[in-house]
């Protein structure tokens, strides 16, 4: 099963904050795409329950939960370098 990505209004506004590192907000977001197939992959850990997961990419976070039918990306954060 296949399930859509959304997006929390505030996540939408930090990764807006990123975009003097277009690389690495580029990476971010391909990640995110690719939970739409598994949205538990490697890397990724529980934050509190097992819908609710932390993925690191690189120097940036994503916070997101998992419903039947989308994951939703609640926050984006980038760690210094």
């Amino acid at each position: 099963m296949i399930l859509r990505v959304d997006y929390d209004e505030r996540a939408i506004n930090q990764a807006a904050e990123f975009l003097d590192d277009p690389h690495g907000i580029r990476a971010v977001l391909d990640t995110i795409d690719q939970l739409t197939d598994d949205p538990r992959p490697a890397g990724s850990f529980p934050y509190g329950s097992p819908d609710l997961r932390r993925l690191r990419v690189s120097r940036y976070r994503v916070l997101y939960e998992i419903t039947e039918e989308a994951v939703m990306i609640r926050h984006i954060a980038r760690g210094t370098a």
